[in-house]
């Protein structure tokens, strides 16, 4: 470049005082990515107990002193620039998931997030993202970059930075003060509203999972839980068949209700339906470990699940050949100590295209399985279900019986009809996978059952809510109420001692994903303290 025109340039280039451009960018961030809180809080205000205009103002003007404060603290040469940029990214980042889903970045997202392998977060990848991205985020990162930042001698820096960190403090604490009658009762109402400030509780929920997942307990073994467990070895062979769905609501499967015949197949099977089942959290990194943990919901947590040995190892070391079968992205820790198989990335097989696999595929590989051994058997079919948000990827041609279906991965620009047929052309594809299942297993010469539950619900569009991870105290029965169905040959009841009439009388009872634990001990005859007979819902209950 010219010394000519690098002078023009200089003379467009902006030039501002440090806390100007601190300033700008807290102003920038509270007013265009926090549109989903405002909506909230607004949407939450009574004009006849809290004067609707004064306090947002107040509440803005809050925020804005506070992330003010924040890149105060980062105000100097080297340091300003770097750090603000990457706050704006991820304030925008933030803002469109959401803005287009009504996401709320927690902990459990961000367990989601770190644990999403590539094919999944390609989904993700789609022109309306890099158009937000390209607004929200690269625009005012270049002006920033753009920006000559003008610092003081260092006498006249520290009073400012003084003046700027106290005035804020003040204001702040004043503000507080002078409307604290106003809104602490609306406060002590709404504390949610705090996870949908951005950027902060992103920022706030990531450092809790970095210090719990890399800081506590990093070297600490795992922990048996079981150790007196025992099986009775003269028992007839037994095999039962897990299939884990993936993002399969109970509200759209036709045996819970649903209008549409979404179970044309298992409507004609003796299934035991369960209408009433609860998950244990609203994603897969979540609910996932803690449908195989004893800790519960309650108790649960994606680290400390992973401090204990679970299930599946208690049934491994009494004698059971478990098996994982995955066409999704993964146990999340649960299966490493079992025979595991990852047949999502077949490149031999019918039903894989060359980067998506149909669940048939893991038909192809259980009827071999089942000859490999004769010990009682527990396999896990880990589905892709009806993973989203590009659904119609999920189902094979044959399948997609309901039409015209969203045929791409920002679901929130189609109609919510469109959503919703793609979605439901899901649960006919896990319909027949599932019957398939019961077809195999009714073929084997052996005492069989099969148990489907899927790991958490999904929002289509209700209320504005798209895809699931909201934190549970928020999330909409769309997203915890999922279906459960087991099946069993005459065989296995009778071995069992089940009876199948008082199980159709029990099975509308209300259940969550802590029963699994027990209830599959129970199946395969495990003695063990850990035990609870009355979480097992093959029991039944006392009168």
């Amino acid at each position: 470049m010219s010394r000519q025109n690098l002078s023009r340039f200089q003379i467009f280039r902006p030039q501002l005082a440090w806390p100007a451009v601190t300033l700008l960018a807290s102003l920038f961030i509270v007013l265009f990515d926090n549109r989903l809180f405002w909506s909230s809080f607004i949407s939450r205000l009574d004009p006849n107990r809290l004067p609707i205009g004064s306090i947002p103002v107040t509440l803005g003007v809050t925020l804005l002193l506070l992330l003010n404060l924040a890149f105060t603290l980062f105000a100097f040469r080297w340091t300003l620039k770097p750090f603000m940029a990457l706050i704006i990214l991820l304030s925008a980042s933030v803002s469109y998931f959401a803005d287009s889903f009504g996401v709320i970045v927690d902990q459990s997202m961000i367990h989601n997030i770190l644990e999403t392998d590539v094919a999944e977060a390609s989904e993700l990848m789609v022109w309306p993202l890099f158009r937000h991205l390209a607004l929200y985020a690269v625009v005012p990162i270049v002006l920033l970059l753009l920006t000559k930042v003008r610092y003081s001698a260092w006498k006249r820096e520290l009073l400012m930075r003084s003046g700027v960190l106290l005035g804020s403090v003040a204001l702040v604490a004043g503000l507080a003060f002078v409307n604290y009658q106003k809104v602490a009762f609306f406060a002590r109402e709404n504390r949610d509203l705090r996870m949908y400030i951005n950027p902060t509780y992103a920022i706030y929920s990531l450092e809790k999972v970095v210090k719990t997942t890399y800081f506590a307990h990093a070297n600490e073994p795992v922990r048996a839980i079981a150790n007196d467990a025992t099986r009775s070895e003269d028992s007839p062979r037994k095999v039962i068949i897990m299939v884990l769905g993936e993002t399969a609501r109970a509200q759209s499967f036709s045996l819970n209700g649903y209008p549409r015949d979404t179970n044309p197949l298992l409507g004609k099977e003796n299934v035991v339906n369960f209408p009433n089942v609860e998950a244990c959290g609203t994603s897969t990194a979540e609910s996932l470990p803690c449908m195989f943990s004893h800790l519960e919901h309650n108790n649960y947590s994606p680290n400390d699940a992973a401090r204990f040995e679970n299930l599946l190892d208690i049934l491994n070391y009494t004698g059971v050949n478990v098996v994982w079968l995955d066409n999704n992205s993964g146990s999340k820790g649960v299966s490493k100590r079992v025979i595991n198989e990852d047949l999502s990335r077949q490149i031999d097989s019918k039903f894989c295209t060359s980067n998506n696999c149909f669940d048939e595929v893991l038909l192809e590989r259980l009827q071999p399985l089942l000859t490999s051994t004769a010990r009682d058997t527990f396999i896990v079919l880990h589905t892709k279900g009806s993973h989203g948000p590009s659904y119609y990827k999920q189902t094979p041609p044959e399948f997609k019986v309901f039409l015209p279906e969203c045929a791409q991965a920002n679901v929130q620009d189609c109609s919510q009809p469109e959503v919703v047929n793609a979605y439901d052309n899901t649960i006919v594809y896990t319909d027949y996978i599932l019957s398939r299942v019961i077809e195999i297993l009714k073929a084997e010469d052996i005492s069989t059952a099969m148990l489907y539950v899927s790991d958490h619900g999904e929002s289509l569009g209700e209320n504005g809510l798209y895809l699931h991870g909201l934190p549970y105290a928020l999330a909409p029965k769309e997203q915890t109420n999922v279906p459960m169905i087991f099946w069993a040959s005459e065989q296995f009841y009778a071995e069992e001692h089940i009876d199948r009439n008082e199980l159709l009388n029990t099975s509308q009872g209300t259940y969550t994903h802590d029963n699994l634990f027990h209830s599959v001990l129970g199946l395969f005859n495990v003695n063990t303290k850990i035990y609870k007979r009355t979480k097992d819902i093959f029991v039944v209950p006392d009168i």
